[in-house]
């Protein structure tokens, strides 16, 4: 009987010591399996969805010529993926101009698989070349090449409104007094006749070292630039002439 239970327990013992022996041959632990969930899943850096946002905004063709400064920079739903060769693509939700605050969907592919959805936020101050003033222009002024320069600004907020060449804007008049060095804003001119059917003119004629001045008085309305019919004040004799400003026609020789 001492010999069976003794023999029992060496069985027992066995068991218990084959258990253990093969546990650590195989080298699995409780903290081992932990470890292993751990390396098994990553959680990406706000560096790397910042790298792709930049790439992202450098590819964008209306900011092209832009100079574009990132600040305030956010990823929400920035949540753990599984380990592998990371890839982030981000998508615009609308076709709004990218400027101010803006916010984009960022697709999370881990070895070319789709595994998440994070966004990212940022505020975007754009810079461009606009027209600006080249000095006071008041209301009324009927714009000239010379009253105007282009500079560098900041146009996060006005997009839509500004104007980045000069030459669109010569023939329209000043809605309103604009300060030098101000934006000229879209909404600031308007297109209207330089001159009105029956103002009175001056009509220039010039030809090398010959300038000759002749009153005359318009036959149509006419925007600057455009080409009109006058009629000589003193042969009472139609001609035509190019609008120059309020004032004044110029014959072409």
């Amino acid at each position: 009987m001492i010999r069976k239970i003794e023999k029992t327990g060496l069985l027992l013992l066995l068991c218990l010591m084959g258990t253990v022996l093969s546990g650590e041959m195989n080298g699995v632990r409780a903290s081992d399996v932990d470890s292993q969930d751990t390396e098994s899943s990553q959680t990406i850096s706000v560096e790397l969805f910042k790298e792709a946002f930049e790439r992202f905004v450098d590819r964008q063709p209306d900011l092209s010529s832009s100079d574009v400064v990132i600040s305030k920079f956010k990823v929400v739903r920035n949540s753990p993926v599984p380990a592998g060769d990371v890839d982030i693509q981000l998508l615009r939700k609308n076709n709004r101009p990218l400027s101010r605050y803006v916010r984009v969907k960022a697709v999370v592919s881990v070895d070319g698989i789709p595994v998440s959805n994070a966004e990212v936020s940022a505020w975007l101050d754009v810079f461009e070349p606009v027209v600006c003033a080249a000095r006071d222009l008041p209301q009324g002024h009927v714009l000239k090449r010379t009253d105007l320069s282009v500079a560098r600004r900041n146009i996060s907020k006005n997009m839509d409104e500004v104007v980045k060449h000069a030459g669109r804007l010569v023939g329209f008049m000043a809605k309103r007094t604009i300060r030098k060095g101000d934006m000229v804003k879209h909404w600031m001119v308007e297109k209207k006749p330089v001159i009105k059917r029956g103002d009175q003119v001056t009509i220039l004629v010039e030809s090398g070292l010959l300038r000759v001045t002749i009153p005359g008085k318009a036959l149509d309305d006419g925007f600057a630039g455009e080409t009109v019919s006058v009629e000589n004040s003193m042969s009472n004799k139609k001609i035509f002439a190019r609008v120059v400003d309020e004032v004044t026609v110029q014959v072409d020789i």
